[in-house]
C-alpha cells in the first residue's frame, strides 16, 4: 500500500525565489529517510507556504509571539481537530528577509530558502529549539537532510 502524497499549497510572491509543491515534498521525503518516526507526521498531510512582506510578518510576529520585529519564518501547526487532522500546519516565509539574510550570510538564496522550510517542517511537526537537546536534533536533521541536496551545513 502506498501513502499518499502530501499536498502543498503555495501562495504570495516569492521575490525572485523558487519553490514548488515538488520542491517542498522532495524536503519533507528527506527529513523522513533522515528521522523515520516523521513519516506518520509529515506525509500524506497539507502544508500551507505563503510568502509575504516584511511588515506582514512583522505584524504576524507581535500577534502570536509578541515580537515586534519583522522574521524570515513562522511556523503555526494545526490543532488537529476534526479536518485539520489532514492539515499539518501553515508556513509564512518573508522572501525579503531570506534574500537578505543569504546575502550576509555568503550563501546561496536557494540553499538558504530550503533550509528555512525544512526548519518550518520540523516546528509543524513537532519540534522546537528551545532546549539545548532539542536544538541539537533538530539541526542534525536540518544537516542531514540538506546535506543530500548537496548543501552544506548551514551552522
Amino acid at each position: 500500500m502506498t501513502t499518499p502524497e502530501s499536498n502543498v499549497f503555495i501562495s504570495g510572491d516569492l521575490e525572485g525565489l523558487s519553490c514548488s509543491e515538488k520542491n517542498v515534498i522532495e524536503l519533507i521525503e528527506l527529513l523522513v529517510q533522515a528521522e523515520p518516526s516523521l513519516q506518520k507526521k509529515l506525509k500524506s498531510r497539507h502544508v500551507n507556504l505563503t510568502f509575504i512582506t516584511k511588515n506582514e510578518i512583522k505584524e504576524l510576529n507581535s500577534k502570536f509571539l509578541n515580537k515586534d520585529q519583522p522574521t524570515n519564518v513562522l511556523s503555526f501547526p494545526s490543532s488537529g481537530l476534526d479536518f485539520e487532522e489532514q492539515l499539518l500546519g501553515d508556513i509564512a516565509i518573508c522572501p525579503e528577509i531570506i534574500i537578505n539574510e543569504a546575502d550576509d550570510q555568503n550563501k546561496d538564496r536557494q540553499n538558504h530558502l530550503s533550509h528555512i522550510i525544512l526548519h518550518s517542517l520540523l516546528h509543524l511537526a513537532g519540534y522546537d529549539h528551545q532546549e539545548d537537546s532539542s536544538a541539537e536534533k533538530m539541526e542534525s536533521l536540518e544537516i542531514e537532510a540538506l546535506k543530500k541536496l548537496g548543501i552544506a551545513n548551514p551552522y
